[in-house]
């Protein structure tokens, strides 16, 4: 690598890091169910060596029925070993694989297209993409999926160019994007048998590098018989087409092409994006609209030089990319196809390389780089002030915002022998496990498991002293040492409203209130 590409390659880094590590505890707002799940769940590993049901060191994670894979969990308690357990940390294994994915496709854009200045752009496209500044901000088992996908395409290229030991190492990477997250199970396996079909006589020239590599694909294949949640069932079953999705749109294979198709629109791509708002801040696409016009150019680019395997590698990433969300109930969902982000950022690279290239003059191309610079600077500006300032103020309820804020609470108010929690913030019960630090074995030794219709959403029903849901909230009497933690919209309907007393009102940034923490003594008349 030269000095000057070095140079600016750290600078793309860096600012990659400040934009995924600064106040990487408070933007998102809060931690969501999924997160403090995984942050619970890697705190037991590294105190008891189990999961929160008991299970010792688990290949999969049952924690709310919907078989978490495991890499995310596990170098979260990496995390917390070295640095300890905090809101910070736990989101902060995202954001460093987030960083490093800027470096991996530096190396896999500059293979590709045989040239630095691409590796550079790619470098700083995905370091300022609102698609990877998003999920490299919160503990998303995708973002891992991706970095492991990523750097094991990278490696795999540079072990056949420079160092050939480097291949096995490829496969260890795949494997880990496999059981990263389930998209990965889709997207992974036929691109890397392309790969290895195009590079075949490559591969069989080392037989020790062949046999070390097809090892190591045995041993993922073992660990998946072993465990077959790791293919994504529970989560499968829980994104199914409804009936009635199958009678509006006449089975489940229009369904499919009329899904697929949503993630080729422009509207999604490069204007609002995923329309949870966790998923996404709805103001800009997945993508800026400078990607569009530089990826189809740089699609051009690859036709004209004809790179045919460049080509066939990214057109079949890019097409293979929207399957795994296209086959739920829920579309287009950015985390399912997040693999996306690969193809149409090497190719916008490449595309941005192809207009510098147009002019013959030094000082014409760097004039072209800092025109597309400036435009790359405007969009990112208008993403990151929104992202940084309003994103967090108007959509903290989508991240359960206000749940650390009530279980604080009522952990410092020993007098309350009970206290209930409504579930309209879906599994309120593990908010309480994580912040309240609660010991696994005093876990296990006193929880109650919720076994009516509704456990996908509620899947405890108490340990200790704490309570959540199946109790009817309207109904709530302001008994001696109970505490009530419930939504305004319950408050407003409680029948004995008057009888009340709030002891804690917790609100969203923007002001409204979030949750009433609410007691009273029962002699109490008014």
């Amino acid at each position: 690598m030269k000095k000057i590409s070095f140079f600016f390659l750290t600078l793309i880094t860096i600012l990659g890091g400040i934009l995924r590590f600064y106040k990487l505890d408070q933007i998102p707002p809060s931690l969501n169910w999924d997160e403090v799940a995984a942050g619970y769940n890697a705190w037991t590993i590294v105190n008891w060596g189990a999961d929160e049901y008991g299970t010792k060191f688990p290949l999969v994670f049952r924690s709310f029925g919907d078989d978490k894979h495991p890499v995310h969990i596990y170098l979260t308690a990496l995390v917390y070993k070295t640095f300890g357990i905090s809101d910070y940390n736990t989101r902060a294994s995202s954001a460093a694989v987030g960083v490093l994915s800027i470096l991996a496709i530096y190396f896999l854009a500059t293979i590709l297209f045989k040239n630095e200045i691409v590796g550079l752009f790619a470098a700083l496209f995905v370091s300022t993409s609102p698609y990877a500044i998003h999920y490299s901000r919160g503990l998303w088992e995708a973002n891992f999926a991706l970095f492991f996908f990523l750097a094991g395409i990278a490696i795999f290229y540079l072990g056949l160019t420079k160092a050939k030991w480097l291949v096995p190492f490829s496969f260890l990477f795949w494997g880990m994007s496999i059981f990263a997250y389930q998209s990965a199970e889709v997207v992974v396996p036929p691109l890397v048998f392309l790969i290895c079909f195009i590079h075949f006589k490559d591969l069989i020239k080392d037989k020790k590098i062949l046999i070390v590599s097809a090892l190591i694909v045995l041993l993922f294949a073992g660990l998946i018989i072993k465990d077959t949640r790791i293919l994504g069932f529970a989560r499968i079953n829980q994104t199914k087409f409804s009936e009635e999705m199958v009678n509006k749109y006449g089975g489940e294979a229009n369904i499919i092409l009329h899904n697929y198709k949503e993630y080729f629109t422009y509207s999604y791509l490069f204007q609002t994006g995923d329309v949870s708002p966790r998923a996404s801040v709805k103001v800009v696409g997945e993508f800026y609209k400078i990607d569009l016009i530089l990826s189809i150019i740089g699609l051009l680019v690859i036709l004209v030089k004809k790179r045919w395997e460049t080509l066939f590698v990214l057109v079949s990433w890019l097409l293979l990319s929207p399957i795994p969300g296209a086959v739920s109930s829920l579309t287009p969902h950015a985390t399912r196809s997040i693999f996306i982000m690969g193809p149409i950022l090497l190719l916008s690279a490449g595309g941005a390389v192809g207009v510098i290239e147009i002019f013959k003059k030094n000082w014409a191309r760097v004039i072209v780089a800092a025109v597309i610079i400036l435009f790359l600077s405007l969009e990112a500006r208008n993403y990151i002030e929104y992202y940084f300032t309003q994103y967090p103020i108007k959509e903290a309820i989508e991240w359960q915002y206000g749940m650390k804020q009530s279980a604080l609470y009522a952990f410092e108010q020993p007098e309350y022998v009970e206290v209930f929690v409504d579930k309209v913030r879906q599994q309120p019960y593990i908010f309480f496990l994580y912040y309240l630090r609660i010991p696994l074995p005093t876990f296990l030794s006193t929880v109650r498991y919720d076994l009516g219709h509704t456990n996908s959403f509620n899947t405890v029903s108490s340990f200790g002293r704490y309570n959540f849901g199946n109790w009817d909230p309207i109904e709530s009497y302001p008994s001696p040492g109970i505490l009530y933690i419930i939504t305004p919209s319950f408050y407003s309907g409680l029948r004995f409203k008057d009888y009340f007393d709030v002891k804690k009102l917790v609100k969203y940034p923007d002001g409204s209130d979030a949750f009433f923490l609410v007691g009273g003594d029962i002699n109490n008349e008014r």
